[in-house]
Protein backbone atom coordinates (compact mmCIF):
# COMPACT_ATOMS: atom_id res chain seq x y z
CA UNK A 1 0.00 0.00 0.00
CA UNK A 2 0.90 3.44 -1.12
CA UNK A 3 -0.65 5.07 2.54
CA UNK A 4 -2.35 2.95 5.41
CA UNK A 5 -5.94 3.24 6.88
CA UNK A 6 -5.39 6.82 8.64
CA UNK A 7 -8.30 9.42 9.82
CA UNK A 8 -8.34 13.06 9.72
CA UNK A 9 -10.39 15.50 11.29
CA UNK A 10 -10.03 19.36 10.46
CA UNK A 11 -12.29 22.65 12.37
CA UNK A 12 -11.37 25.71 11.01
CA UNK A 13 -12.96 29.37 12.14
CA UNK A 14 -12.12 32.25 10.52
CA UNK A 15 -13.39 36.13 9.89
CA UNK A 16 -12.75 38.55 7.92
CA UNK A 17 -13.25 42.65 7.63
CA UNK A 18 -13.35 44.88 4.35
CA UNK A 19 -13.29 48.79 4.62
CA UNK A 20 -13.10 51.30 1.97
CA UNK A 21 -13.52 54.87 2.31
CA UNK A 22 -12.49 57.67 -0.24
CA UNK A 23 -9.83 56.41 -2.14
CA UNK A 24 -8.40 54.29 0.61
CA UNK A 25 -9.50 50.59 1.52
CA UNK A 26 -8.31 48.25 4.34
CA UNK A 27 -8.85 44.35 4.23
CA UNK A 28 -7.99 41.71 7.18
CA UNK A 29 -8.31 38.19 7.82
CA UNK A 30 -7.60 35.60 10.81
CA UNK A 31 -8.27 31.88 10.73
CA UNK A 32 -7.83 28.90 13.61
CA UNK A 33 -7.58 25.84 12.58
CA UNK A 34 -7.35 22.26 14.45
CA UNK A 35 -6.11 19.12 12.60
CA UNK A 36 -6.20 15.66 14.29
CA UNK A 37 -4.40 12.95 12.42
CA UNK A 38 -4.76 9.14 13.87
CA UNK A 39 -3.40 6.62 12.55
CA UNK A 40 -2.91 2.97 14.04
CA UNK A 41 -0.18 1.08 12.02
CA UNK A 42 2.23 3.85 13.23
CA UNK A 43 0.61 4.33 16.85
CA UNK A 44 0.40 8.23 15.55
CA UNK A 45 -2.37 10.02 17.44
CA UNK A 46 -1.28 14.15 17.25
CA UNK A 47 -3.47 17.04 17.15
CA UNK A 48 -1.80 20.20 14.80
CA UNK A 49 -3.45 23.28 15.36
CA UNK A 50 -2.36 27.05 13.63
CA UNK A 51 -3.43 30.48 13.71
CA UNK A 52 -2.96 32.23 10.15
CA UNK A 53 -3.64 35.91 9.47
CA UNK A 54 -3.41 38.42 6.56
CA UNK A 55 -3.88 42.09 6.56
CA UNK A 56 -3.57 44.65 3.44
CA UNK A 57 -4.11 47.92 2.39
CA UNK A 58 -4.79 49.49 -1.20
CA UNK A 59 -4.81 53.23 -2.50
CA UNK A 60 -6.77 54.08 -5.61
CA UNK A 61 -6.00 57.32 -7.53
CA UNK A 62 -7.18 57.83 -11.17
CA UNK A 63 -6.49 54.74 -13.01
CA UNK A 64 -3.96 53.52 -10.47
CA UNK A 65 -4.78 50.96 -7.49
CA UNK A 66 -1.92 50.00 -5.57
CA UNK A 67 -2.04 47.59 -3.04
CA UNK A 68 0.27 45.90 -0.05
CA UNK A 69 -0.49 42.85 1.56
CA UNK A 70 1.13 40.86 4.23
CA UNK A 71 -0.10 36.89 4.61
CA UNK A 72 0.95 34.29 7.69
CA UNK A 73 0.09 31.16 7.06
CA UNK A 74 0.66 27.12 8.53
CA UNK A 75 -0.26 24.26 6.68
CA UNK A 76 0.01 20.69 8.24
CA UNK A 77 1.56 17.92 6.78
CA UNK A 78 -0.33 15.45 4.49
CA UNK A 79 -1.57 12.20 5.05
CA UNK A 80 1.02 10.90 1.90
CA UNK A 81 3.93 13.02 3.52
CA UNK A 82 3.12 11.47 6.85
CA UNK A 83 2.96 7.60 5.91
CA UNK A 84 3.51 6.92 2.28
CA UNK A 85 5.56 4.00 1.81
CA UNK A 86 5.23 2.29 -1.59
CA UNK A 87 4.89 2.88 -5.27
CA UNK A 88 2.72 5.79 -6.38
CA UNK A 89 1.90 4.23 -9.81
CA UNK A 90 0.81 7.64 -11.02
CA UNK A 91 4.03 9.20 -10.75
CA UNK A 92 6.11 5.89 -11.25
CA UNK A 93 8.05 6.74 -8.52
CA UNK A 94 8.49 5.14 -4.53
CA UNK A 95 7.74 7.19 -1.98
CA UNK A 96 8.59 6.98 1.36
CA UNK A 97 6.67 9.45 3.95
CA UNK A 98 8.49 11.05 7.51
CA UNK A 99 6.21 10.64 10.48
CA UNK A 100 8.47 13.22 12.62
CA UNK A 101 6.95 16.37 10.20
CA UNK A 102 5.92 19.47 11.89
CA UNK A 103 4.00 22.46 11.33
CA UNK A 104 5.32 23.88 7.91
CA UNK A 105 4.91 28.27 9.01
CA UNK A 106 4.70 30.95 5.77
CA UNK A 107 5.16 34.90 5.67
CA UNK A 108 4.51 36.55 2.11
CA UNK A 109 5.07 40.16 1.24
CA UNK A 110 3.52 41.13 -2.11
CA UNK A 111 3.06 44.64 -3.69
CA UNK A 112 0.43 45.15 -6.91
CA UNK A 113 -0.14 48.01 -8.95
CA UNK A 114 -2.42 47.92 -11.93
CA UNK A 115 -3.32 50.99 -14.64
CA UNK A 116 -5.06 50.63 -17.93
CA UNK A 117 -6.94 53.43 -19.53
CA UNK A 118 -9.30 52.63 -22.76
CA UNK A 119 -6.45 51.07 -24.82
CA UNK A 120 -4.04 49.69 -22.66
CA UNK A 121 -3.48 47.94 -18.84
CA UNK A 122 -0.76 46.48 -16.75
CA UNK A 123 -0.70 44.80 -13.61
CA UNK A 124 2.97 44.02 -11.92
CA UNK A 125 3.05 41.92 -8.90
CA UNK A 126 6.63 41.09 -6.83
CA UNK A 127 6.23 38.98 -3.84
CA UNK A 128 8.80 37.44 -1.46
CA UNK A 129 7.82 34.25 0.83
CA UNK A 130 9.65 33.30 4.19
CA UNK A 131 9.28 29.24 4.88
CA UNK A 132 10.29 27.50 7.94
CA UNK A 133 9.97 23.80 8.60
CA UNK A 134 9.15 23.84 4.34
CA UNK A 135 7.93 20.30 3.59
CA UNK A 136 9.81 19.32 0.40
CA UNK A 137 10.12 15.53 -1.47
CA UNK A 138 13.33 14.59 -2.73
CA UNK A 139 14.59 12.17 -5.16
CA UNK A 140 17.91 9.69 -3.64
CA UNK A 141 20.41 7.55 -5.52
CA UNK A 142 18.41 4.43 -4.48
CA UNK A 143 15.73 2.14 -6.90
CA UNK A 144 12.92 -0.19 -5.57
CA UNK A 145 13.23 -2.95 -8.12
CA UNK A 146 15.98 -1.71 -9.87
CA UNK A 147 12.75 0.41 -11.50
CA UNK A 148 10.91 2.93 -9.17
CA UNK A 149 13.80 5.64 -7.85
CA UNK A 150 12.82 6.26 -4.48
CA UNK A 151 11.89 9.39 -3.61
CA UNK A 152 12.20 10.78 0.36
CA UNK A 153 9.38 13.66 2.16
CA UNK A 154 12.25 16.12 4.31
CA UNK A 155 11.92 18.78 6.23
CA UNK A 156 13.53 22.18 5.71
CA UNK A 157 14.30 24.74 8.73
CA UNK A 158 14.30 27.67 6.25
CA UNK A 159 13.32 28.04 2.63
CA UNK A 160 12.69 31.30 0.59
CA UNK A 161 10.39 31.70 -2.89
CA UNK A 162 10.31 35.19 -4.47
CA UNK A 163 8.95 36.01 -8.08
CA UNK A 164 6.96 38.06 -10.10
CA UNK A 165 3.72 37.96 -12.12
CA UNK A 166 3.50 40.82 -15.15
CA UNK A 167 0.55 40.87 -17.18
CA UNK A 168 -0.06 43.38 -20.26
CA UNK A 169 -3.51 43.96 -22.18
CA UNK A 170 -3.67 45.65 -25.11
CA UNK A 171 -5.69 46.63 -27.83
CA UNK A 172 -5.15 49.51 -30.66
CA UNK A 173 -7.62 52.30 -31.32
CA UNK A 174 -7.54 51.85 -34.79
CA UNK A 175 -8.89 48.02 -34.23
CA UNK A 176 -10.59 47.76 -31.38
CA UNK A 177 -11.83 44.68 -31.84
CA UNK A 178 -8.58 42.94 -31.64
CA UNK A 179 -7.05 42.23 -28.13
CA UNK A 180 -3.63 41.33 -26.85
CA UNK A 181 -2.81 39.78 -23.79
CA UNK A 182 0.60 38.66 -22.22
CA UNK A 183 1.54 37.70 -18.83
CA UNK A 184 4.60 37.04 -17.69
CA UNK A 185 5.89 34.55 -14.83
CA UNK A 186 9.45 34.37 -12.80
CA UNK A 187 9.93 32.53 -9.83
CA UNK A 188 13.15 32.00 -7.91
CA UNK A 189 13.32 29.06 -4.83
CA UNK A 190 16.30 28.93 -2.08
CA UNK A 191 16.80 26.09 0.64
CA UNK A 192 18.78 28.08 3.13
CA UNK A 193 20.15 24.80 5.22
CA UNK A 194 22.16 23.76 1.83
CA UNK A 195 22.05 27.49 -0.29
CA UNK A 196 20.32 25.18 -3.09
CA UNK A 197 17.04 25.55 -5.40
CA UNK A 198 13.86 23.05 -4.40
CA UNK A 199 12.87 20.19 -6.23
CA UNK A 200 10.22 20.97 -8.49
CA UNK A 201 10.69 24.56 -9.26
CA UNK A 202 8.41 26.08 -12.26
CA UNK A 203 10.13 27.24 -15.34
CA UNK A 204 9.54 30.69 -15.91
CA UNK A 205 7.07 31.28 -18.59
CA UNK A 206 5.31 33.80 -21.57
CA UNK A 207 1.98 33.54 -22.11
CA UNK A 208 0.39 35.13 -24.99
CA UNK A 209 -3.23 35.34 -26.20
CA UNK A 210 -4.49 37.19 -29.88
CA UNK A 211 -7.97 37.53 -30.05
CA UNK A 212 -9.87 39.01 -32.85
CA UNK A 213 -13.38 39.72 -32.01
CA UNK A 214 -15.13 39.40 -35.81
CA UNK A 215 -18.55 39.31 -34.48
CA UNK A 216 -18.76 42.88 -35.84
CA UNK A 217 -18.66 42.04 -38.98
CA UNK A 218 -21.29 39.23 -39.34
CA UNK A 219 -19.55 36.75 -40.80
CA UNK A 220 -21.09 33.51 -42.09
CA UNK A 221 -22.36 30.88 -40.05
CA UNK A 222 -21.91 33.17 -36.88
CA UNK A 223 -18.18 33.21 -36.57
CA UNK A 224 -17.76 35.09 -33.57
CA UNK A 225 -14.01 34.73 -32.57
CA UNK A 226 -10.62 33.78 -33.86
CA UNK A 227 -8.09 33.48 -31.52
CA UNK A 228 -4.62 32.37 -30.78
CA UNK A 229 -2.53 31.43 -28.10
CA UNK A 230 1.43 31.06 -27.34
CA UNK A 231 3.18 29.41 -24.57
CA UNK A 232 7.08 30.35 -24.07
CA UNK A 233 8.30 27.84 -21.12
CA UNK A 234 12.32 29.12 -20.60
CA UNK A 235 15.02 26.27 -19.92
CA UNK A 236 15.10 25.28 -16.23
CA UNK A 237 18.42 23.81 -15.25
CA UNK A 238 17.95 25.26 -11.41
CA UNK A 239 17.81 21.76 -10.23
CA UNK A 240 18.71 18.91 -7.39
CA UNK A 241 20.39 16.21 -7.34
CA UNK A 242 18.79 13.53 -9.03
CA UNK A 243 16.54 15.73 -10.72
CA UNK A 244 16.32 16.28 -14.78
CA UNK A 245 16.89 19.58 -16.19
CA UNK A 246 14.17 20.79 -18.99
CA UNK A 247 14.86 22.83 -22.35
CA UNK A 248 12.72 25.53 -23.28
CA UNK A 249 9.68 24.77 -25.95
CA UNK A 250 7.10 26.51 -27.68
CA UNK A 251 3.37 25.79 -27.97
CA UNK A 252 0.28 27.70 -30.78
CA UNK A 253 -2.83 26.80 -29.87
CA UNK A 254 -5.75 28.31 -32.04
CA UNK A 255 -9.94 28.25 -31.37
CA UNK A 256 -12.55 29.38 -33.95
CA UNK A 257 -15.74 30.17 -31.76
CA UNK A 258 -19.20 29.94 -33.75
CA UNK A 259 -22.85 31.04 -33.13
CA UNK A 260 -24.69 29.87 -35.22
CA UNK A 261 -27.79 30.30 -33.90
CA UNK A 262 -28.71 32.52 -30.64
CA UNK A 263 -28.92 29.31 -28.17
CA UNK A 264 -26.25 27.45 -29.91
CA UNK A 265 -22.68 27.71 -29.48
CA UNK A 266 -19.58 25.33 -31.27
CA UNK A 267 -15.52 25.63 -30.92
CA UNK A 268 -12.92 24.45 -32.72
CA UNK A 269 -9.72 24.26 -32.05
CA UNK A 270 -6.13 22.68 -32.40
CA UNK A 271 -3.53 22.25 -29.53
CA UNK A 272 0.14 22.05 -29.90
CA UNK A 273 -0.40 23.11 -33.85
CA UNK A 274 2.82 22.67 -35.09
CA UNK A 275 3.17 18.77 -33.07
CA UNK A 276 6.53 20.19 -30.93
CA UNK A 277 7.98 17.57 -28.37
CA UNK A 278 7.99 18.71 -25.44
CA UNK A 279 7.95 17.89 -21.48
CA UNK A 280 7.10 20.46 -18.57
CA UNK A 281 9.68 20.67 -15.82
CA UNK A 282 6.77 19.84 -13.62
CA UNK A 283 5.80 16.59 -15.46
CA UNK A 284 5.17 13.98 -12.71
CA UNK A 285 6.44 11.04 -15.46
CA UNK A 286 9.75 13.32 -17.30
CA UNK A 287 11.56 10.56 -15.97
CA UNK A 288 10.05 7.71 -16.76
CA UNK A 289 11.69 5.75 -19.56
CA UNK A 290 14.06 8.79 -20.76
CA UNK A 291 11.01 11.33 -20.43
CA UNK A 292 7.31 11.23 -21.47
CA UNK A 293 6.30 13.96 -24.06
CA UNK A 294 2.87 15.73 -23.95
CA UNK A 295 0.53 14.67 -26.25
CA UNK A 296 1.13 16.02 -30.33
CA UNK A 297 -0.68 18.19 -31.75
CA UNK A 298 -4.87 17.18 -31.78
CA UNK A 299 -8.02 18.94 -32.37
CA UNK A 300 -10.64 19.74 -30.47
CA UNK A 301 -14.71 20.33 -31.26
CA UNK A 302 -17.29 21.20 -28.66
CA UNK A 303 -21.08 21.75 -28.77
CA UNK A 304 -23.10 23.49 -26.55
CA UNK A 305 -26.62 24.38 -26.46
CA UNK A 306 -28.89 26.76 -23.71
CA UNK A 307 -32.41 25.45 -23.19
Amino acid sequence: RLIPDSYSNDVGIYTTIDFEKNNFGFNSGVRLDYKEIFCSDYDYNKLFNAFNSSVGVFYKKNDHVTRLTYSGSYRSPHLSELFSNGVHHGTSRYEVGNSNLDIEKSHQFDVKHQWNNEHFGFVINPFVQLISDFIAINPIDSFYLDRYRIYNYVQYEEVNISGVELNLHYHPHFLHNLHVEQSYSYINTMNRDNDSNLFFTPANKIKTKINFDLDVYNLPIGLTNLIFYHLYAFEQSDVVSYESPSDLYNIFNAELLFNPLSDLSVVVGVKNMFNKEYIPHLSRIKEIAGGVSEPGRSFNFSLKYDF
